[in-house]
């Protein structure tokens, strides 16, 4: 992964529409091209509807060759705000799905003992909504190792103190909070 092929994955989230709100043609837009990403890369795209009106959840999956029950999540919400007028969403969260769609395309080179699985979501700006949906839906025999949520990962902060490193973790997934702040 080089900082251009990121830099692309960006670019791509915030110039596909002038805006990514959940419940606008530029989601929808926006949901497609993530889906054709995935299709691209091999790793079975799903769209899941979730919401009346809002642009679906899209999933992509490589299947663990030994454990495919076990999966590890990598998740980033797609929408953003405002409604109308230019709204990239540039933090808030292209960098979120510019990383979920950049560990897709690299990550379907490879084989995994376990399942990884690639998640776009919308109406998190309304309340979380595609993320508390797919939490709720997890398929029966999945037994979820970790999820990794990029969360305007690009966030530089406001005024003169700079945003640091936030990593926030459960009891359960303790272990890669190290890993995370090490990388």
């Amino acid at each position: 992964m080089t900082a251009a092929r990121v830099q692309e994955h960006w670019e791509r989230v915030v110039n596909v529409a002038s805006t990514r709100y959940s419940t606008s043609t530029g989601c929808s837009t926006a949901t497609q091209m993530v889906y054709n990403l995935f299709q691209g890369y091999g790793i079975n795209p799903q769209n899941q509807s979730h919401t009346g009106g809002h642009a679906p959840n899209v999933i992509g999956t490589i299947t663990g060759s030994t454990n495919p029950g076990n999966v590890y999540i990598a998740i980033g919400h797609l929408d953003d705000m405002p409604s109308s007028g230019p709204a990239p969403g540039a933090d808030d969260n292209a960098s979120g799905s510019a990383m979920v769609t950049a560990l897709a395309e690299v990550m379907s080179c490879y084989e995994f003992a376990t399942t990884v699985r690639f998640i776009a979501v919308t109406g998190e700006e309304f309340g979380v909504y595609g993320c508390e949906y797919y939490a709720n839906h997890i398929p029966a025999g999945d037994t979820v190792l970790a999820v990794l949520n990029g969360d305007m990962i690009s966030y530089e902060g406001q005024g003169a103190i700079p945003e640091n490193l936030d990593v926030n973790l459960n009891s359960g997934s303790a272990w890669l909070g190290p890993l995370l702040t090490q990388a």
